[in-house]
């Protein structure tokens, strides 16, 4: 009895040793990233104040260095001014966000790419919306942008960081927010530049965006309903129809139903489709009810097939 007493006083040492540690890292992290970006504003506003002096930069600045300050990022909707690093490498997340290598920066014409964790300064992305208003400020001045788009992509979809015929801005992080390990998503944010030095230039070459995804087809149906038709393959994840994107995770044939998530734009949130069965509506929200509906109508091993069907103007 005496071993058994001994060994169960071991254990909870151990456990709560254990648990102490894991409190240790996490507060360590949270009191480390506060830190460097305490550290980091103050450098920029000094950096800052020379530009208010007009102390020009260099006329040819080279590439920045990994882990070298780039500026920051204020987004006021949502209560974000975190500084911005060059890298995207584990070390930088930690601290601050960072800028994509291969990416425009900002003042260069073509796509800036930011990242962050979905658990840290990018957890606040989950409230922002269409119109909100990012800014970026750096040594060289300061550039607005509008969000244009929020989605959810897979991992391995990098072309949501290919350069456009606009100045843009690209926020990455995982998705969903509190999913517990490895995220399967990104959430991604397209805002479009609207101010900021050097803006004019690329005034001309500004194009709105294709309004229907490609590789759908929109029909004419019911009177004030059209009907979008799309097809998804396994394991991918697109835009259907204007503002929703499809996320296809299992498919069972014979059973004829699928598994998922649909993400819809307009509402802000994600709706999980489990063993979904073919010609099952799942009504999408907006309209009157019943309206904008997604319909599955065919499933098979490798993709599914169905429709949207939307009241006009939503």
């Amino acid at each position: 009895m005496k071993r058994a007493g001994k060994g169960r006083r071991a254990l909870e040492i151990v456990l709560l040793l254990v648990g102490l540690a894991g409190l240790g890292i996490f507060a360590w992290s949270h009191v480390r990233l506060a830190v460097f970006q305490t550290w980091a504003n103050r450098a920029l506003e000094h950096r800052m104040e020379r530009r208010a002096a007009n102390v020009p930069p260099p006329a040819v600045a080279p590439p920045p260095e990994n882990g070298a300050l780039i500026g920051r990022l204020i987004i006021p909707q949502v209560h974000l001014r975190a500084a911005v690093r060059q890298g995207a490498g584990a070390d930088t997340l930690a601290v601050a966000l960072g800028h994509i290598p291969g990416t425009a920066l900002p003042g260069e014409p073509g796509n800036v790419g930011i990242a962050g964790h979905r658990d840290t300064l990018f957890r606040c992305l989950r409230n922002i919306h269409k119109d909100d208003k990012i800014e970026f400020q750096t040594p060289a001045g300061d550039y607005t942008y509008t969000v244009q788009n929020t989605h959810v992509v897979s991992p391995r979809d990098v072309s949501v960081l290919k350069a456009g015929q606009q100045p843009e801005l690209t926020l990455v992080t995982c998705f969903p927010f509190y999913y517990v390990g490895p995220a399967p998503h990104r959430f991604v944010v397209e805002a479009r530049l609207v101010s900021g030095p050097g803006k004019l230039a690329h005034a001309a070459a500004s194009l709105q965006r294709a309004s229907q995804p490609s590789g759908s087809k929109v029909r004419e149906s019911a009177p004030g309903l059209r009907r979008v038709d799309f097809e998804v393959a396994g394991h991918h994840s697109r835009e259907i129809a204007p503002g929703i994107l499809f996320g296809m995770s299992t498919a069972d044939a014979t059973a004829r139903q699928a598994s998922g998530w649909v993400w819809v734009e307009s509402e802000h949130r994600t709706i999980w489709l489990k063993n979904q069965a073919a010609n099952a509506p799942v009504y999408l929200g907006g309209g009157a009810k019943g309206q904008n509906q997604l319909v599955i109508t065919g499933i098979s091993g490798h993709a599914v097939t169905g429709y949207v069907m939307l009241a006009h103007g939503a």
